[in-house]
């Protein structure tokens, strides 16, 4: 990640901890329920379904279709709650771990909230938000997709003494990742490979490997990585993923190499990889391996 997107996520963590009392990582925040919800960390008692949106929108003739989904967020708790709802960026670390960024004007435009907020939700009731790409951008023949992040921060009606002290509300960050599979453009790179040491209980080498989404949208990834002697002969391979890749962002992966043992020498990783269960191309590295510790 650049120093400067670095600092633009460090900033929009600040300003959104100052501003919500949450952190941004989702995992941290909120408990993602069996049946695919989001669960909200404060008293308001929100729960929001579905846990993300990932969409593959359809066209008739050239009519693209522009429908996204529908997200509903139900009130469970005890007093009325004003729903704010805010389109950001969104990219995530190699880990796959969510980042909140400022949003670019093109994808603040081109995601459509019906209704765009702020909404009472009353005690008992849920209320349901519209998601619509607009045609404009469906209609750029450059464009493949896009990802958003949909931040919902709730609140009670009036600010009020509850018996643990101020009720403040809570906020939910739900993904919303689209793909327009007729221009599927999509390409991964894998960026690096290196093979790490053996785990002395495990007894076996692993490679660390990463993936670089440079495509416009976002791809389901997996593959298979090979390992040969610099003769030719195969020493081990093994399966990689699958996981999520967001447009611009790098996955790692750590590659067991179970059953296997790489002598201390060099090799060569050939590395496959897949996207959404495609062929999407590959690399080959020559790595070094130091053999047991």
């Amino acid at each position: 990640m650049s120093n400067l997107r670095k600092a633009y996520c460090m900033r929009v963590r600040v300003a959104l901890v100052a501003a919500f009392a949450i952190a941004l990582s989702i995992a941290a925040c909120f408990a993602l329920g069996a049946d695919g919800r989001w669960l909200s960390g404060g008293v308001s008692g929100l729960v929001v379904t579905p846990a993300i949106i990932q969409k593959e929108l359809g066209r008739f003739l050239w009519l693209p279709d522009t429908r996204i989904g529908q997200v509903n967020v139900a009130n469970h708790g005890t007093t009325p709650v004003v729903l704010n709802l805010e389109v950001a960026g969104i990219a995530h670390t190699e880990d796959g771990s969510i980042d909140v960024l400022p949003c670019p004007s093109e994808v603040g435009a081109a995601l459509i909230l019906s209704p765009a907020g702020p909404v009472t939700v009353m005690p008992g009731r849920t209320a349901a938000v519209k998601l619509e790409l607009s045609r404009a951008y469906a209609n750029m023949p450059d464009r493949s997709g896009l990802c958003a992040a949909l931040v919902i921060s709730g609140a009670p009606v009036r600010a009020q003494l509850a018996p643990r002290g101020l009720e403040v509300g809570s906020t939910i960050v739900l993904p919303v990742m689209v793909k327009l599979p007729w221009r599927d453009r999509t390409r991964l790179a894998v960026v690096e490979a290196r093979v790490e040491s053996a785990d002395p209980e495990a007894g076996h080498p692993a490679l660390a490997l990463k993936v670089a989404n440079e495509g416009g949208a976002y791809a389901r990834v997996d593959g298979r990585v090979f390992i040969t002697t610099v003769d030719g002969s195969r020493v081990a391979e093994a399966e990689f993923g699958p996981a999520l890749a967001l447009p611009g962002c790098v996955r790692a992966f750590g590659v067991e190499l179970a059953g296997s043992s790489l002598p201390p020498g060099r090799y060569l990783a050939d590395a496959q990889v897949r996207a959404d269960g495609k062929a999407a191309g590959g690399a080959r590295f020559t790595v070094s391996s130091l053999g047991r510790p």
